[in-house]
C-alpha cells in the first residue's frame, strides 16, 4: 500500500467531486470502490481500533429501532440506508486509508481542487451572466448547500495557510485561494454562512493561537483571525442589509434580520408538532415529518419543508431519546478531537484542532437549516474518518516514541 499509492485515486476523485453537481453516479462509485480497496486493506495489514463504536451504535440504533413505529418504514428505511449506511461507509474507507501523512496530503490536495473548482464554476458563470441575477448555484448544489460546504472545509484552509511545513506552492495556493472563497461566500449571500465562519475561525485560530503563543506564528494566527472576524462581520452586514426591503440603515437591517426572520413560525409550528409526539417523533427520515403532517395553506412549500434546525429534526424524526443519541454522538467525536489537540505532537494537535472546527461547522450552520444530509453529511464523516484515521497514527506514533 505504501509503494503503490495509486489505489487512493478513488477516494481521492471522490472528495475531488463530491462538492459538484450531477456527479451522484461517478460519486457512488469511487465511494463503494474506495470502500472495497478499505476493507481489502484491513484484511492484510495492522489498523488502529475503530473509534466511537458505542456513540456510532446509538445513533444507528435508535433509527433502526423507528422503522417500529414510523410513519412511512419504507421511507424511513431508504433514509437510514443513505443518510447512515452511506455516511459510516465514508467514515470507515478514510479511517482506514488514511494510514499515513502521505494519505492525508492527498485528501488535501483534493479538497483544495473541489473548492478551486467550484469557486471557478461559478466566476465563469459571473463572468458570462455579468452579474449573480438570475445564478442558481446549480454546480454547488444550490447555495444553501454550497454555503454549507465552503464552512465545513474552511478550518482545511486556515490549516494550510498555518502550517509551515507546507511547501511555498502549496502555501501561496493557499493565500491565492483565501480571497477567492470570501468573495465566492459573499456572493452566496447566505447570512447564516458568515455567523457560522466567524465561530469557526474564532474557534480554530484561537486554539491554534493557544498552541504556539509567544512565537512568530502567533502573529500570522492574530492577523488572520482579525482579517477573517472583520470580513464576516461586514458581509454580514452587507448580506443581511441586502436581504431586507429598502431598510433605513444597516443597524436597522440587522434588527430585521432576527425580529422579521422566518424561522421562527417555522420552529414554533414544527415544536407544536414535536409536543405531539414527544418521546418517539414520526421516524427516520428528514423529510418524513413533511410528508405526515398537512401543511398550512398560507406557507410556502420551502418553509414546510422540514424545522430548518438540526435538532429540532432530529426531536421530529426520533424524539427526545433520538436528540440525546445525536448529542452523544457529537459530544464523542469532539471528544476525541480534543484529546489530540491537547497532545504535545504539534501536527496532531492540528488534527484536533481541525476536527473540532468541522464538528462545529457543522452544529453550528444547521442551526437555521439541515444540511445534515446527502452531500454534506457525506462530506462531513468523510472529514471526520480521515481526520481521526491520521490523528489515530500519530497518536500511536506519539505514545511509542514516549514508551
Amino acid at each position: 500500500m505504501e509503494k503503490i499509492r495509486w489505489q487512493l485515486l478513488p477516494a481521492a476523485l471522490f472528495l475531488l467531486i463530491l462538492p459538484l453537481n450531477h456527479t451522484i453516479a461517478l460519486r457512488m462509485l469511487t465511494l463503494f470502490l474506495s470502500a472495497g480497496i478499505a476493507f481489502a486493506y484491513i484484511r492484510r495489514h495492522p489498523t488502529p481500533a475503530i473509534p466511537l463504536k458505542l456513540p456510532l451504535a446509538l445513533w444507528a440504533g435508535m433509527a433502526l429501532l423507528s422503522l417500529t413505529w414510523s410513519a412511512d418504514p419504507w421511507f424511513s428505511l431508504n433514509e437510514i440506508k443513505t443518510e447512515i449506511g452511506y455516511g459510516l461507509l465514508a467514515f470507515l474507507t478514510f479511517y482506514i486509508l488514511t494510514d499515513s501523512e502521505k494519505a492525508f496530503r492527498l485528501w488535501l490536495a483534493a479538497i483544495m481542487l473541489g473548492l478551486l473548482a467550484t469557486i471557478l464554476f461559478a466566476l465563469k458563470d459571473f463572468w458570462q451572466l455579468g452579474s449573480w441575477q438570475g445564478y442558481e448555484w446549480d454546480w454547488q448544489h444550490g447555495y444553501v448547500s454550497y454555503s454549507t460546504y465552503l464552512v465545513t472545509v474552511a478550518p482545511f484552509l486556515f490549516y494550510l495557510l498555518l502550517n509551515p511545513s507546507q511547501n511555498r506552492f502549496i502555501r501561496y495556493l493557499a493565500w491565492f485561494t483565501l480571497p477567492l472563497f470570501l468573495f465566492i461566500a459573499y456572493v452566496n449571500a447566505n447570512r447564516m454562512f458568515w455567523l457560522s465562519f466567524a465561530i469557526v475561525a474564532s474557534l480554530f485560530l484561537g486554539l491554534a493561537w493557544m498552541k504556539v503563543r509567544h512565537t512568530a506564528l502567533s502573529r500570522r494566527i492574530t492577523v488572520i483571525a482579525l482579517v477573517s472576524l472583520i470580513v464576516a462581520g461586514i458581509a454580514f452586514a452587507s448580506v443581511a442589509k441586502k436581504k431586507i426591503a429598502a431598510p433605513e440603515s444597516t443597524q436597522a437591517a440587522l434588527s430585521e434580520t432576527f425580529q422579521q426572520s422566518d424561522r421562527y413560525p417555522i420552529w414554533h409550528f414544527w415544536i407544536e408538532r414535536i409536543a405531539e409526539r414527544p418521546w418517539t417523533g414520526v421516524g427516520f427520515g428528514r423529510d418524513l415529518p413533511h410528508y405526515t403532517y398537512p401543511k398550512p395553506k398560507e406557507w410556502a412549500v420551502l418553509w414546510f419543508a422540514h424545522a430548518h434546525n438540526l435538532f429540532l429534526n432530529y426531536l421530529l424524526q426520533l424524539g427526545v431519546f433520538g436528540l440525546a443519541a445525536l448529542l452523544f454522538l457529537l459530544g464523542g467525536i469532539v471528544q476525541r478531537f480534543w484529546i489530540f489537540y491537547r497532545a504535545s505532537n504539534n501536527e496532531l494537535s492540528m488534527m484536533g484542532i481541525c476536527g473540532i472546527a468541522v464538528t462545529i461547522a457543522m452544529v453550528t450552520k444547521n442551526m437555521t437549516d439541515d444540511l445534515f444530509w446527502r452531500t454534506d453529511a457525506l462530506l462531513f464523516w468523510a472529514l471526520v474518518g480521515l481526520l481521526l484515521g491520521y490523528g489515530t497514527r500519530l497518536k500511536s506514533t506519539e505514545a511509542s516514541g514516549t514508551a
